[in-house]
């Protein structure tokens, strides 16, 4: 690894014009890691830009620059210029929800960094780390190998805030001692960790809890495989007038019921398009598996994946394959 961030040191310093990027419905590994690069590109005197393509999420509007964020790339065009692209969490190139066709012609190098298994290495510079707890890791490893001296209190908060989100509040199994010992080095910045936690978990619109009302009234639970699901429709935000980041967090209210193998909750993207997400705390499950199949990936126990239907096939679809998952493990 040490040999790929010198690599990117080494643009970074003979370069001058960047965009960050990262992944559509953006989480706080997502916001945090960009935000974080975004500073350290900016001590640096670069020219550097970040996009999101969706709403951003109003849990992370404590984040520097969070205000700056693009929603696409109709800046560049007319430019006549090459930029670097970070592509930041993303698994493959159309998570971005951009077209990766524009981001090469207007590209220099892609840098993609990432820590899911499935990352298809779309980049021309790949620092993939599975074994990393969040995107906003590798950034710490790289920051402070070869930027040490340029850390400070805003880079330190975008990578605590993803690492944290990332390990459901260093609940997860991907939380490890060597998380604690970068987390150690992060807080001698002196952060305030109860405004963050107030910010992302405790700054909830009064609806949200209509929408809770809706999800759990919705729970069904399948005894033979274990599993706990419920689904919020596009009808469900637009009544309570909320964002979709509103229903953040949800699943971890699915999760907690006691005999719970797996945790879905189901999202209305589109009229017949829905984002599922699965979590799980049983070892002998792998959601990983689960998701991939539908062209999906994350991890073992945290993954999600789309699929395409009525809402009734949807969840045909999601009770087949935690049974087959399930009797495959056994």
């Amino acid at each position: 690894m040490q040999n790929l961030y010198n690599q990117v040191s080494e643009v970074i310093d003979d370069d001058s014009d960047f965009v960050i990027i990262t992944h559509a419905n953006p989480d706080g590994d997502a916001l945090g890691s960009q935000a974080a690069l975004y500073r350290l590109l900016l001590l640096l005197k670069k020219n550097v830009v970040s996009v999101c393509k969706s709403e951003l999420p109003y849990q992370y509007n404590f984040l520097p620059n969070y205000n700056e964020i693009k929603n696409d790339l109709e800046w560049v065009k007319g430019k006549n210029k090459s930029y670097v692209y970070f592509c930041l969490d993303c698994a493959d190139e159309y998570r971005m929800d951009i077209d990766f066709k524009e981001i090469k012609e207007s590209s220099k190098l892609i840098i993609n960094i990432d820590h899911h298994n499935n990352n298809t290495n779309f980049g021309n510079i790949n620092i993939v780390d599975t074994q990393k707890s969040a995107t906003a890791e590798i950034l710490y490893n790289l920051i402070s190998s070869c930027y040490r001296e340029l850390m400070n209190e805003e880079i330190a908060l975008g990578i605590y805030v993803g690492i944290l989100t990332d390990t459901g509040n260093f609940q997860y199994s991907n939380t490890n001692y060597i998380v604690h010992k970068v987390v150690s080095e992060l807080l001698k910045f002196d952060l305030d960790l109860s405004k963050i936690h107030k910010c992302i978990y405790e700054s909830e619109p009064l609806e949200r809890f209509k929408l809770i009302q809706l999800v759990l009234r919705r729970v069904e639970y399948v005894d033979s495989s274990g599993l706990i699901y419920s689904y919020v429709l596009n009808k469900d935000f637009k009544k309570l007038n909320l964002p979709l980041s509103a229903q953040d967090g949800l699943i971890n209210l699915l999760r907690s019921a006691k005999k719970v193998r797996v945790a879905a909750l189901i999202k209305q993207m589109e009229k017949r398009r829905f984002k599922i997400s699965l979590r799980t705390s049983d070892d002998g499950i792998n959601l990983f598996y689960v998701a991939s199949k539908f062209g999906g990936g994350g991890h073992k126990k945290a993954a999600g994946y789309a699929d395409k239907g009525s809402l009734r096939i949807i969840i045909s679809n999601l009770k087949k394959s935690i049974e087959c998952n399930i009797e495959n493990e056994k």
